[in-house]
């Protein structure tokens, strides 16, 4: 009986397409539907109410401006922090290449830094408490607000 061996490269390719294939699996089992919740609103009886509801949208308009530029700062966060890290990267990786250079004997070849990629999605959230907001403020105001949840992708 005869035993292949397998060297190191082609074990790495071999669990290369494991990995892929377990994460197509993955992915294709993520795919269910996106279920998203939508209002209707009904206004109030009367004109004070919707003088009411008036403050109440330019008080979201505001939450909306708010959220918006607070996205917008987060990502540039989030961007000049992945600089950041692959600046502090490439300067330790520029310092341990000199101290190979000088002694391959008592250290090893570093390897060279990749830069990462920004993570946006703390940033995304952040209007979440507009919508439900405006509503505690509409129906304050005496108007009704009725949540539906709709199926918007990957439905049946």
């Amino acid at each position: 009986m005869g035993y292949e061996y397998l060297t190191w490269g082609d074990a790495m390719h071999q669990m290369g397409k494991w990995l892929l294939a377990m994460l197509s699996v993955a992915a294709l089992t993520a795919c269910g539907p996106v279920i998203e919740t939508h209002y209707d609103y009904f206004p109030p009886a009367n004109s004070g109410g919707m003088q009411c509801v008036a403050g109440c949208q330019e008080a979201q308009n505001q939450c909306n401006q708010y959220a918006a530029e607070a996205t917008n700062q987060c990502r540039y966060d989030e961007e000049r922090r992945v600089e950041r890290e692959y600046s502090e990267a490439k300067e330790r990786y520029d310092r341990d290449l000199l101290l190979y250079a000088a002694s391959p004997e008592k250290f090893s070849k570093p390897t060279e830094p990749t830069k990462g990629y920004a993570s946006y999605y703390q940033c995304d959230n952040q209007a979440s408490q507009c919508a439900p907001n405006f509503n505690m403020c509409y129906r304050a105001c005496g108007g009704q607000v009725s949540e539906r949840q709709v199926c918007v992708a990957n439905c049946e």
